[in-house]
């Protein structure tokens, strides 16, 4: 006799479930290199542009800038961080609407 733990004989369908999610989570992170995310800061001073998969595409940096070292390290960290975050926030939402809201580690 074949046991169910718990699953009231469901455990095929369950599997199935995590199948189909597994496929959708797979679609959203391939989706993700397509997703364009820009983080500017000082006022447009930089910018820094990339995908959801963290590659950056592009950096500018206003003319003003070149001649003010610490200023343009502490705003190319700035925009690093802003966009390295915008990319969590947006990768979460994406991977939400995937899951059906249901947190999964590591994504």
């Amino acid at each position: 006799m074949a046991k169910n733990f718990g699953f009231g004989g469901n455990i095929g369908n369950l599997m199935k479930q995590a199948q189909e999610m597994q496929k959708k989570i797979a679609a959203v992170q391939e989706n993700l290199k397509n997703i364009e995310i820009s983080a500017t800061v000082g006022g447009g001073a930089v910018s820094v542009k990339g995908n959801c998969d963290y590659e950056i595409k592009e950096v500018k940096i206003s003319n003003d800038l070149l001649s003010d070292h610490e200023m343009l390290e502490d705003l190319l960290v700035s925009a690093f961080n802003e966009y390295a975050n915008m990319v969590k926030e947006r990768s979460e939402e994406e991977m939400k609407s995937a899951t059906g809201n249901i947190k999964i580690p590591g994504f």
